[in-house]
């Protein structure tokens, strides 16, 4: 009896799901409509699609990996449940007055975001700790008493505790926490110390904080689908991915709910540096277009790029996070004119429902995806495996009477200016992930997935530079291939500043054996056997003076002098790519110390189904729209189905698959390596 992995991605317009036979390496997809108002409907109905796909016995379904955007959405839509915060005496207006960033430093009346927890569910605690741990004011349960009961009146169903330099000595903040489960045993609960033990009271409260709010969605959620998904996959354990790109348990999931807050993303990039493999470990951009936005992420030979300090609507999270740059620009953007009637691309989105109007489902306003269907790269068979049945001629409707007529132009015109302005935005977005951060993109390859990944990426990669594009064999649920061969992680941090001009690897030792202590504890947890453990270090280090950090690896190995010097030589080297200068004489500073804590899952292989071996040979010819002529081209429709490894043909070229469309500009080439993966060749001939 083999044992089979799902991996379920909920995107804005689609769910996706994979089913991976772990013993044949058999890969089975499929694709439902997400709902925005009962994402959980729309797993069940994508495990049901995907089992009958397969035809898979339930019974056999070891794993569930789900990404999810339950806590993105809520944070986005201003939906999180009522928090309160207990912080120290002093300290409560610190989400108001956060940093003096300005997001639009030229803008006079800009507005900061409204606080997550409003004035008067802050309530401050007699108690004081100083930086380096000492506790200079015991918190006295007494004292509190009336600020509990003030939160119990206010209906908040969530606390969030966090108390200056509680990231050096957390007494205060444990005390405070078993008063609160003690006598508001229905309210959820984070304390910083458990949440994120690092510097910077404004960032550390903002997670917290965030944390503590939706904890009551999550538990919610999972409380609902945990049991739902068992009924239905008896013997599977179940799986949440997290920003850092590992998945976290249910139990886990519950306890860190800011952990999943770019859940959905990270599936995606984890895929990107399993084909860099393919690839030979070279620098791949991921470009992810789904329905309602566009995720790209670098995978610099092989390896994530992590970020310490992440953000959502100007809201800080002080978290380890896979690096991934967020647009508002999808397949399923709207396009709209100003009142001085300027084009516009999202980044509202028609999202799933109503969805672009060529969907049929009710839909109003022109989108990316009407714009290209017009344009004849879009075939309506494609979508009838989703449920759907494209409308061209309600699409053109809309498109001459929101966008053509106005501007005074053909429907073909606009659809093309769509296309124009919603690449822009992309590309601006592909260069501040890539030459803005010191890669020259001659040297990189762009990885293009997601429903409407490979429709725009050879056109922008020829734009940016890039020279070839690779299309994964399955780029329309690429993400969740991603989740589906992801590692159960948890991160630690510890805050210690200590100079290098002074400082004892025996100090670094003992920091670094304590969150192992903590890391295996985690991994006991979830049930991780020892060989199955790994322990990646890592620390924060700037220059004297500095205000912020760069993480670098630490080299494994007892912590010695020499572990010292690698790192700091890896922090120079680090800091030049990314800043363009180095301070040979200048004093460098340690800050915070960090340890992940890995479950390997084993890695089954990935097969192609290739039931049919036809060579390159098109399936038709259509007439599709290209900006180089202006005009509408005579073009090759392939089935990538049939396409071999080796089969090679020049653009222009529409490749299409169940979940995806690869479109191929005229001079640029195709071939399909032995991997299954299409390489575009960009540059013109």
């Amino acid at each position: 009896m083999g044992s089979v992995r799902i991996g379920i991605d909920i995107g804005g317009t689609f769910t996706d799901i994979v089913v991976l036979e772990e013993n044949s390496g058999a890969l089975t997809i499929a694709k439902v409509s997400s709902s925005r108002e009962n994402p959980a409907a729309a797993l069940l109905d994508a495990i049901d699609r995907g089992l009958e796909r397969a035809s898979v016995n339930p019974t056999d379904v070891s794993l569930v990996v789900h990404g999810t955007t339950i806590v993105t959405n809520a944070i986005l839509e201003n939906k999180l449940p009522k928090t309160s915060l207990l912080t120290t005496e002093g300290f409560i207006d610190i989400l108001e007055i956060g940093r003096h960033f300005r997001p639009d430093m030229y803008d006079l009346q800009q507005n900061k975001p409204e606080p997550l927890v409003p004035r008067n569910r802050r309530f401050g605690v007699k108690e004081r700790t100083d930086a380096k741990g000492n506790v200079l004011l015991k918190a006295i349960p007494a004292d509190l008493m009336s600020s509990l009961r003030e939160i119990e009146r206010n209906g908040s169903q969530a606390v969030a505790i966090c108390f200056l330099n509680a990231f050096a000595n957390s007494e205060n903040e444990e005390t405070i926490e078993a008063l609160v489960a003690q006598h508001l045993p229905n309210l959820s609960i984070s304390s910083s110390f458990q949440v994120c033990r690092e510097i910077r009271e404004y960032e550390r409260t903002s997670t917290v904080v965030l944390n503590a709010a939706a904890k009551p969605l999550i538990e919610d959620y999972l409380g609902q689908i945990g049991p739902r998904v068992r009924r239905r996959l008896p013997s599977a354990s179940i799986l949440l991915m997290q920003s850092s790109g590992g998945s976290l348990t249910i139990d886990a999931a519950c306890s860190y709910p800011a952990r999943m807050i770019t859940s959905g993303p990270a599936g995606g990039a984890l895929a990107v540096q399993r084909l860099s493999k393919q690839v030979r470990g070279q620098t791949l951009l991921g470009f992810d277009m789904g329905g309602t936005s566009t995720d790209i992420s670098l995978i610099d030979k092989g390896n994530l790029q992590m970020t310490m300090e992440g953000s959502i609507c100007q809201l800080p999270v002080l978290l380890p996070m896979i690096e991934i740059n967020t647009i508002g620009a999808g397949a399923g953007s709207i396009a709209w004119l100003d009142t001085a009637k300027g084009l516009h691309v999202g980044p509202q989105s028609a999202g799933a429902e109503p969805g672009p109007v060529a969907y049929d489902k009710g839909g109003t306003e022109p989108t990316v995806t009407d714009a290209n269907f017009i344009l004849g790269r879009l075939d309506a068979d494609r979508f009838a495996d989703a449920g759907l049945l494209l409308n061209l001629s309600a699409a053109r409707r809309v498109l001459e009477k929101r966008i053509a007529a106005p501007l005074g132009m053909s429907v073909e015109q606009a659809a093309a200016g769509i296309l124009r302005i919603a690449n822009a935005n992309m590309e601006r977005a592909l260069r501040l992930s890539s030459a803005e951060k010191g890669y020259d993109p001659r040297e990189i390859s762009l990885v293009a997935f997601g429903g409407a990944g490979p429709m725009h990426a050879a056109a922008l990669a020829r734009e940016t530079g890039i020279g070839t594009v690779v299309v994964p064999a399955h780029p329309g649920v690429f993400s969740s291939l991603g989740l589906v061969l992801s590692d159960i992680r948890h991160d630690f941090a510890q805050t210690r500043v200590l100079r290098v001009s002074a400082i004892a690897p025996d100090e670094i030792s003992v920091i670094f054996h304590d969150l192992e202590q903590k890391a295996t504890a985690a991994l006991e947890a979830d049930g991780v056997p020892d060989d199955h453990r790994a322990f990646h270090r890592s620390a924060d280090l700037r220059y004297l003076g500095q205000a912020f950090e760069v993480n670098v690896p630490v080299p494994d190995g007892p912590i010695s002098v020499e572990t010292i010097s690698q790192t700091l030589d890896l922090f120079t080297e680090r800091h030049l790519q990314l800043f363009a200068h180095k301070n040979p004489g200048r004093d460098i500073e340690f800050v915070s110390f960090r340890l992940a804590a890995i479950g390997v899952m084993n890695t089954p292989p990935v097969t192609l189904d290739k039931t049919t071996r036809a060579g390159s040979t098109p399936k038709e010819y259509r007439p599709v729209y290209f900006d180089e002529s202006k005009d509408f081209l005579k073009t090759a429709i392939y089935d990538r189905s049939v396409l071999t490894p080796g089969s090679k043909f020049e653009g222009p070229a529409i490749i299409e698959q169940i979940d995806s469309t690869t479109v191929v500009h005229p001079g640029q080439s195709v071939q399909t390596d032995q991997f299954g993966n299409l390489l575009i060749s960009t540059r013109t001939n």
